[in-house]
């Protein structure tokens, strides 16, 4: 019986951990079969949000209607280098199918380049733009050699207004995976109202524990099945 109960205790815990986790799919050959699945997955564990290309924001508003899971994506993933106006019209385009959140790339090229204005009026005018979108940066702290650039580069994207700041899209040559350290700067170099997204290479139990303990409020994740269940997903791998 003990065991029995340490087994159910385990059980409840690892589920309580799907209303942080954003179920990431964003494999660019995703199918739209592999898409229904993965939204439903989504729905079937009361995941936080399902995070899809954009294209299939309207499929997965359908099948999630009525559960209480948020429907999210990702903008300009892994680049970032689009224009100020593509950028905003891809904003505009997120606003207008619905979703509920968007996960955007900063253009990491004006904050090397020592263009801190551009960098941060690019936030500002986002912003704007987003109205009741919520808008999460996906800071690549990879592409910052340096501590005190990482903390200034946060620091602009906190003084613009963005209400959640992320470690890392997940994907990219200079890919800085979450880790406990990447989740503690941030939290530590944000103001109280700005949150922390984890993101990158999240695939156990173990390591969500260790991101939240370290100040994420969510986790972004394509092992979501597998980190709930304690079981291989059955689902389409991501990044």
């Amino acid at each position: 019986m003990a065991d029995s109960n340490v087994n159910s205790n385990a059980t409840r815990a690892r589920a309580a951990l799907a209303s942080y986790i954003q179920y990431t799919l964003v494999r660019p050959d995703a199918t739209r079969a592999e898409m229904v699945l993965h939204v439903e997955q989504a729905a079937q564990y009361r995941f936080n949000a399902a995070m899809i290309p954009m294209c299939w924001a309207p499929l997965a508003r359908d099948i999630l209607r009525g559960t209480g899971v948020r429907v999210a994506a990702p903008l300009s993933f892994g680049l970032g280098n689009e224009s100020l106006h593509g950028k905003i019209a891809l904003v505009r385009e997120a606003l207008a199918l619905g979703l509920d959140e968007v996960d955007y790339q900063p253009n990491m090229a004006f904050y090397l380049s020592g263009m801190f204005d551009a960098f941060y009026d690019e936030a500002v005018q986002l912003l704007k733009a987003a109205e009741h979108l919520v808008l999460k940066p996906m800071l690549e702290l990879g592409y910052l050699a340096t501590e005190d650039a990482q903390r200034h580069a946060a620091r602009l994207l906190d003084e613009a207004g963005m209400p959640w700041i992320k470690n890392s899209s997940g994907t990219g040559p200079h890919l800085a995976p979450a880790t406990p350290e990447n989740i503690r700067l941030l939290r530590e170099t944000v103001s109280p109202r700005c949150r922390v997204k984890a993101s990158g290479g999240i695939k156990t139990y173990e390591q969500v524990l260790g991101l939240l303990d370290a100040g994420a409020e969510l986790i972004g994740t394509s092992a979501g099945v597998s980190i709930v269940t304690g079981e291989a997903a059955s689902g389409p791998n991501s990044y």
